[in-house]
């Protein structure tokens, strides 16, 4: 029996390319990565197709096939990008507030949450998404929140030294009188941020992006800085 060529590898590396690209072009935000992981099953789906394909008869099946495949992958990365999966994002700020630091909180769904005035010292929400959430006067230093989504949420008076921001999305966020001293905001999205009388001694902002719109304490080394 002729066996047909695979192709998951092929079309999981289009995806990966077409996303990537879609990243730098800000269509997709990074965090999207974080909702992709938990669809890792999707592989083996694929693999199994696959396998049914390539040992099957018919050339109509196999172009069926990847033609299924196709449409998996374009509706794994569509509710990834809408945001599903979505977990219980309240019990998970209760967890994060009372074991900041000693536990894992990545990809939580913290959309709305109030950390005002809390102890987030060294808490880890990467790939978490916090649209809208509320970390006014909290304590944030060494947090690590990379490729998180923080659209609109409010840092205003939150001290985030040595805190661990990389490809994460601030986009009109509030980052008022913040301490951002040793900080690494590299990649990460500025647009019509607020960060009047923000402190940035030492931090890293490698190729981030920012707008007329922006509110920003220096401009000596670039735009916005």
């Amino acid at each position: 029996m002729e066996q047909r060529p695979g192709y998951v590898g092929p079309l999981i590396l289009l995806a990966i390319g077409f996303t990537l690209l879609f990243n730098n072009l800000g269509l997709f935000p990074w965090e999207i990565w974080g909702r992709l992981f938990r669809y890792w099953p999707v592989i083996l789906i694929l693999s199994g197709i696959q396998i049914f394909a390539r040992h099957s008869k018919s050339r109509l099946m196999y172009f069926a096939a990847v033609f299924l495949s196709i449409l998996l992958i374009i509706g794994t990365v569509f509710f990834a990008w809408s945001g599903y999966p979505r977990s219980t994002g309240m019990d998970l700020r209760d967890a994060i507030l009372n074991n900041a630091g000693d536990n894992d909180h990545n990809f939580a769904d913290l959309d709305n949450a109030d950390f005002s005035d809390s102890n987030l010292n060294g808490a880890d929400m990467n790939f978490a998404s916090m649209q809208n959430a509320n970390f006014s006067n909290s304590s944030l230093n060494g947090a690590n929140m990379n490729f998180a989504d923080l659209k609109y949420a409010k840092f205003n008076n939150a001290g985030l030294k040595g805190a661990n921001l990389n490809f994460a999305d601030l986009k009109y966020a509030d980052l008022s009188n913040a301490i951002l001293d040793g900080a690494n905001i590299n990649f990460v999205n500025l647009e019509g941020a607020n960060m009047t009388g923000v402190r940035i001694a030492g931090v890293n902002h490698g190729f981030a992006r920012t707008s007329r719109s922006t509110i920003c304490p220096d401009s000596r080394n670039g735009p916005c800085w």
